[in-house]
C-alpha cells in the first residue's frame, strides 16, 4: 500500500467520524477532534486491516496528534 499513513487516518477522521476535513492537520490532537478511547479502538482495528500490522490496544491515545499516530504506525509496520 503506497498511501501514507496520515492520509490513511485522515481519510478515517472525515469520512467515519465526519471530522471537517479542514480541522485535520498533522498537528491536530485527536482529542481536539473529539475522538476518545474508545472510537481510537475502532480506528485502531480499520487501520490495522489497511496497513495488516497488528495495533495494541493503547497505541493510539487521545493525547496524541495526527502526525505522532502516523509515525507510531510506520514503527510498527517497519517491524513487521
Amino acid at each position: 500500500m503506497s498511501v501514507p499513513v496520515t492520509e490513511l487516518i485522515t481519510e478515517i477522521l472525515t469520512t467515519k467520524y465526519q471530522v471537517p476535513p479542514e480541522e485535520v492537520s498533522s498537528e491536530s490532537r485527536f482529542e481536539e477532534l473529539h475522538l476518545d478511547s474508545l472510537a481510537l479502538m475502532e480506528m485502531a482495528l480499520l487501520l490495522e486491516k489497511q496497513l495488516g500490522v497488528p495495533i495494541a490496544e493503547g497505541v493510539l491515545t487521545p493525547e496524541q496528534s495526527v502526525g505522532e499516530a502516523a509515525s507510531t504506525l510506520l514503527s510498527l509496520r517497519a517491524e513487521n
